[in-house]
């Protein structure tokens, strides 16, 4: 009973409890309820006066209402934008360049093979009288007037030569200089510009003295960016190749003539840059004449191993490199082979494919994941397969039938499967020497019965004659070449060979309709080692700052005195210091053609004709104001990678990226869809085909992603791509969805008066888009310049017409006498810096306040400096974008990652004026200004401690921790001006997730497919890792011995005493293995190297920074944007106990700008402050990490041709069998490399 009746009151008591917490609990949660709802109307209030501050300020400084008005009129021009049509404009355009470039490389080729075929039989030899200009070995190239005549002089008498020999040439079918009158009209120009006539019976001698080739004048030509001499061509002789050879001689003195091709070309067509013939006995002609940079870096330049030269002189090519790695080839074998493949893999391009197998008892690729395939010899994947070189091991003797099994096959496999080059096939033989039984028949079965479909080009590394006949055999034997490489300095010479034996199909031919070739994109004399090596000279200044620092702190602290006026630190100059220039990079594509050598006797081509074309030319030719804001055009090559894009980054740091023209149409492109980085939507990948393909039946529409800002802020949006072939490239004009196709028809503007003009353009404080072509034919030093040069030639494009209108409409921005009181106030208060504007036409306008009266002059880091390209601006792009769906917001933005505390910290406030009738309309300008944040956060201090009639219980540092963020989530204002700029995930995670799971901000994860990463370079493995490994395969293989030993016992009747003797051998063997392996790894454990204990001998080793490569790479992060279907103010409540976060955040819009208030709970102390606030939403790039179950330590490179092998389109001829060629080598062996008798 008593148990009972304890029962019954212990129930009460619990029960009493749980009334009571619940009753408390409620209370509780009634109080945060009060506490959030008061926070709520704080945000909501202090939200409404920075709003009203700011958009005060932002109207009454910017005047956007008066900048409507003036554009008003534009109204009744809106049209709709037919976009076939201004696509069908471009193509056509650029068609039309491109052909003027093609027809001018295919005179120098035609003019190249008359002469040629008229040369004088007569050798040269090395001690003749005969010398030329070589562009490496110029001594003085001041101009002087007495100079430049004796060069002219010199010009006219060998024009006279050629003017008196020419005519009596006999024709040359297939060659437009057959024509004696084509020939006539070549030099008609010349004999013009002669002040004299040639008297064909006396004709002068044409060898000067040599020293006069050293001295040739040159001028400054802003177009060529150097000094050169467009009077002349100069030579340009390959690195290793002697001046004075006689085949030299011959082709420099037979090609003088080009000289009248390549003048006439540049006299037609002024935008003409470097006109080039090209030999492959390894000089070049070079037009116009300029003098070689002493880099030496520029000094290596071998336009042999440039892709405009190796495409033209041969058809694409498979090619695969068997690399003996038998432990003979260890030491200078193994570097003179290094050096080979590395000489091989320059000559390749993007139409080629390419695979190294090494090779020894097994046959193992190079690069593991890349085996059984050939993959495309583009810069990425040559790259890996170079810092894959120093890694192997040599090992073992050599087994030549299963390295060659290995290539027939994998050619064989691709010549069935078609995924490669569909052209040439080739293997590359780099062995010390064949001195054992290989398998003749293996050549019959594989190569000869099929009708030679491969070529075997053979490289020995030994001296051995007898290795020699062989491997010439198998040379001569596959229509292929061999080359002994013993010697540093022969290797680049006879490697090259086999780029002319495969020319051989070209120059035998009967089809001379010959296509061009159009080269992927390239940087002027730069091949593509460049990033490495100015990577090694910006560490090598890194490296000086930090020896310098040292000592400069260990001098000082020990308080020396100077030795010499020679020391370190007394000096103002170094070495490297030319490398910290910024460097400028001049992109191009280069169009070629292959030169036949029409003699009878000859086979391979004598070279080839190349002109460079720089990007600009196709840029020129894009009407970029009718693309409009967010529009843009793209050309892709026939490979699928970018000539340009405005997404393509081809540089970092100030230096080149390493594969800068390995960028892929998908990896600029980036859809907004939740795939996986490098899983492509199918979309893209189709749409990718297309372009490929030239396929342009219908236009596409994709939902991608873009970023702006470097990567900081990120535009989702519709997009409209339209395109159309442009020889062998694909043209895209992409347009975006919402305000693309409406524009201003600018046949309709009219011009203003010539008197308003001319004032306008006497001001200073305007500029325009320095891209942009206003006027083709007029001249300036500066882009204003040429605008004012074509008013005065009254020149009356659509663009000028349209910048003109916009500077006669806005004439009232630079208007002194519209600041008011008012204004001055606000100049005044919130420290004013400046207002500018910016319109479609290209026009940028900016005043600048330094003082409530005055305007002065732009400073040399100013805001429209650096802000000059208008609609291309990311402000400008931003503002459209926003704007569009809400016109009457100011957006505003301050510098990432800077400081409140600094007084210079600007705020930039953008708005973009649109203009309207009926369903069109189009935007056509952006206002904005910039004040000081100092300022800006003093008023937002004052007005986060109003709290409205209550008392204040809460403010901003007061229980609640405050931040302004723009719509992409970062910090514009703050309690802590350390934090502006920033991102709101640096300094609350847990408050951005927050955000992000209540739908406040949607966050984008980005890919940067163009990334670069610095890594160490591969390595070998440490010696007691390669010990061991050595070990396992002796293991494996003794007992793989051992059991065939034990199967031939069993199945033989030797007698079990020649077994027993066979045991005891073996046991030996082992024994000797083991004892070996014990004394090698103790002299390996001994051989341990000195370092000094000293302090500063400690301290100096510290010194060495880490050395790194630059490496291709993909990274990913997130960026955000606001959700603009969220309704506000918007504050969470999650009901709870009291150790629970009832209320994180508060969050508000600020009317009329971009702007949100956050009020972060810090009144609950722990519970809101100490919650987990890791976030997956990291803003800094981090480099993605690809896996592949079957790959071990997968590259990108290898991911990408696993992953990612797309459409591809040869558009060359196929050239790589012709029955001319089959009785060649049983002609002569001198033709596949036989060099005694």
């Amino acid at each position: 009973m008593k148990l009972a009746n304890r029962t019954d009151k212990n129930i009460v008591i619990f029960l009493l409890i749980v009334v009571l917490s619940g009753i408390c609990v409620g209370k509780l949660n009634d109080k945060k309820w009060e506490r959030k709802e008061e926070v709520k109307r704080l945000v909501k209030m202090w939200s409404t006066k920075i709003g009203d501050t700011l958009t005060d300020l932002s109207e009454r400084m910017t005047r956007d209402v008066k900048m409507h008005q003036s554009f008003k009129v534009l109204e009744e021009k809106l049209v709709k934008e037919d976009a076939a049509d201004l696509i069908g404009d471009v193509a056509w355009d650029i068609k039309l360049m491109m052909e003027s470039k093609e027809h001018a490389v295919l005179k120098i080729a035609d003019y190249a093979e008359f002469t040629n075929y008229h040369r004088d039989p007569k050798p040269i030899f090395f001690n003749s009288s005969y010398f030329y200009y070589n562009a490496d070995n110029l001594t003085n190239t001041n101009w002087t007037q007495e100079r430049e005549q004796e060069v002219i002089d010199d010009i006219l008498t060998n024009e006279c030569h050629w003017t008196c020999e020419q005519p009596r040439y006999t024709n040359l079918t297939n060659n437009m200089f057959a024509s004696y009158k084509r020939r006539e009209k070549l030099l008609e120009q010349r004999r013009n510009e002669r002040t004299r006539a040639c008297n064909c019976e006396h004709l002068p001698e044409k060898d000067g003295p040599p020293l006069s080739y050293l001295h040739l004048p040159l001028k400054y030509n802003p177009k060529f960016g150097e000094e050169v001499n467009p009077l002349i061509s100069i030579a340009k002789l390959a690195i290793n190749v002697y001046q004075r050879e006689q085949g030299v001689l011959e082709g420099l003195r037979w090609s003088e003539a080009l000289d009248l091709v390549f003048k006439e070309n540049h006299a037609n067509d002024s935008s003409l840059t470097w006109q080039y013939f090209a030999s492959p006995r390894g000089f070049m002609r070079h037009y116009p004449a300029v003098k070689w940079s002493d880099e030496q870096y520029d000094k290596t330049y071998d336009f042999r191993t440039r892709t405009w030269y190796t495409e033209a002189l041969t058809s694409p090519k498979d090619v695969i490199i068997l690399l003996d790695r038998s432990g003979s080839t260890k030491g200078k074998r193994r570097i003179v082979a290094t050096q080979i493949v590395n000489q091989i893999l320059d000559t390749l391009n993007d139409n080629d494919f390419v695979n190294i197998y090494t090779f020894t008892n097994t046959t193992e690729p190079l690069v593991q994941c890349f085996n059984d395939t050939l993959f495309q010899a583009n810069e990425e994947n040559l790259r890996l397969l170079r810092e894959q070189l120093p890694v192997y091991e040599e090992e073992f003797a050599a087994d030549l039938n299963l390295g060659m099994e290995k290539a027939f096959d994998i050619l064989e496999n691709f010549r069935t499967t078609r995924r490669s080059a569909k052209c040439n096939q080739a293997i590359m033989l780099i062995t010390e020497g064949i001195d054992y039984e290989y398998n003749k028949e293996l050549f019959r079965i594989r190569n000869w019965n099929k009708d030679f479909p491969v070529r075997i080009f053979t490289y020995q590394l030994g001296h051995d004659d007898n290795d020699a006949k062989e491997m010439e055999w198998i040379a001569c034997s596959n229509m292929g070449y061999w080359g002994n490489m013993t010697e540093m300095g022969d290797i680049r010479e006879k490697m090259l060979q086999y780029l002319n034996v495969m020319s051989r199909p070209i120059n035998m031919s009967e089809k001379k309709n010959r296509k061009f070739i159009w080269s992927y994109l390239h940087v002027d004399l730069a091949d593509r080692r460049l990033s490495n090596w100015l990577w090694k000279k910006f560490e090598g200044i890194r490296q000086r700052e930090v020896l310098i620092d040292h000592i400069k702190r260990d001098f000082y602290r020990q308080q020396k005195n100077f030795t010499s006026s020679d020391h370190v630190l007394l000096k103002s100059t170094h070495g490297y210091q030319k490398y910290q220039k910024e460097w400028k990079f001049k992109y191009m594509t280069t169009v070629s053609l292959p030169v036949y050598d029409r003699r009878h006797d000859q086979y391979e081509l004598l070279g080839v004709a190349g002109i460079d074309v720089p990007l600009h030319l196709f840029k020129d030719l894009i009407p970029f104001e009718r693309l409009g804001v967010n529009g843009y055009a793209f050309i892709v090559t026939n490979n699928g990678f970018v000539l340009f894009h405005p997404d393509h980054r081809p540089e970092f740091q100030n230096i080149l990226k390493p594969t800068f023209n390995r960028v892929d149409i998908c990896e600029v492109e980036i859809l907004n869809d939740e795939n996986e980085p490098r899983v492509f939507n199918e979309l893209i990948v189709k749409f990718r085909d297309r372009l490929v393909n030239q396929n342009q039946s219908i236009p596409v529409t994709l939902n991608v992603k873009y970023p702006l800002n470097d990567n900081k802020r990120v535009m989702l949006t519709n997009r409209h791509y339209y395109f159309a072939p442009v020889g062998p490239f694909t043209l895209g004009v992409v347009l975006p969805d919402k305000y693309g196709f409406d524009i201003i028809d600018k046949s309709k503007i009219e011009l203003p008066t010539v008197e308003s003009t001319s004032y306008l353009l006497a001001s200073s404080f305007w500029k325009v888009h320095p891209d942009w072509i206003y006027c083709r034919k007029c001249k300036g030093a500066t882009p204003e310049d040429k605008i004012r040069d074509a008013f005065s030639r009254n020149e009356k494009s659509k663009l000028l017409k349209s910048l003109f209108f916009d500077m006669e409409v806005t004439k009232w921005f630079d208007d002194k006498s519209g600041i008011g009181n008012g204004e001055k106030k606000y100049i005044s208060d919130y420290q004013v810096h400046q207002v500018f504007m910016a319109t479609y036409s290209g026009l940028t306008r900016w005043r600048m306040f330094e003082d409530q009266e005055s305007i002065h002059e732009e400073e040399v880091d100013s805001f429209e400096k650096w802000n000059n390209k208008a609609i291309d601006e990311d402000w400008y792009r931003r503002a459209v974008e926003l704007n569009f769906e809400n016109e009457d917001m100011f957006i505003y933005s301050v510098p990432f990652e800077t400081s409140g505390y600094e007084n210079n910290t600007m705020i930039t406030s953008t708005k973009a004026i649109f203009v309207s009738n009926g369903e069109l309309r189009s935007p056509v300008a952006v206002i904005g200004l910039q004040f000081n944040h100092r300022e800006m956060y003093e008023i937002y201090n004052e007005i986060t401690k109003e709290c409205g009639e209550k008392k204040c219980r809460l403010t901003c540092n007061n229980k609640l921790e405050c931040y302004i963020l723009d719509n992409n989530a970062y910090i514009v204002l703050s309690d802590e001006p350390e934090f502006i700029g920033r991102y709101i995930g640096d300094i609350r995670p847990d408050i951005l997730n927050d955000l992000v799971e209540d739908g406040v901000f949607i966050a984008t994860r980005m890919f940067d497919y163009q990334g670069n990463c610095q890594k160490k370079p591969p390595e070998k493995e440490p010696e007691e890792i390669r010990v061991k490994k050595r070990k396992e395969k002796l293991a494996k293989r003794e007992k793989e011995l051992m059991r065939q030993k034990k199967e031939t016992t069993a199945s033989s009747n030797a007698s079990p005493r020649l077994n027993l003797i066979l045991d005891h051998l073996l046991a030996l063997k082992n024994w000797i293995v083991k004892i070996f392996f014990l004394f090698f790894g103790q002299a390996m454990a001994d051989d341990t190297r000195y370092y000094s204990n000293k302090d500063e001998m400690i301290a100096f080793n510290k010194l060495e920074i880490v050395k790194t490569v630059p490496t291709p790479c993909d990274t990913e992060h997130y960026l955000f944007n606001l959700n603009q279907n969220l309704s506000f103010p918007f504050i969470p409540f999650r009901k709870g106990n009291k150790f629970d976060c009832s209320w994180p955040y508060a969050i508000e819009k600020i009317p009329k700008t971009n702007l949100l208030f956050l009020a972060a709970n810090s009144d609950e102390g722990d519970a809101c402050k100490d919650r987990d606030g890791g976030t997956k939403y990291f803003i800094e790039p981090k480099e993605i990490v690809y896996n592949i179950p079957t790959v071990e330590n997968i590259t990108l490179p290898c991911y990408i041709a696993r992953t990612n092998n797309y459409t591809r389109r040869m558009y060359m001829d196929c050239h790589n069998r012709i029955k001319k060629e089959d009785q060649l080598n049983s002609r002569s062996r001198y033709y596949c490399g036989h060099t005694w008798d």
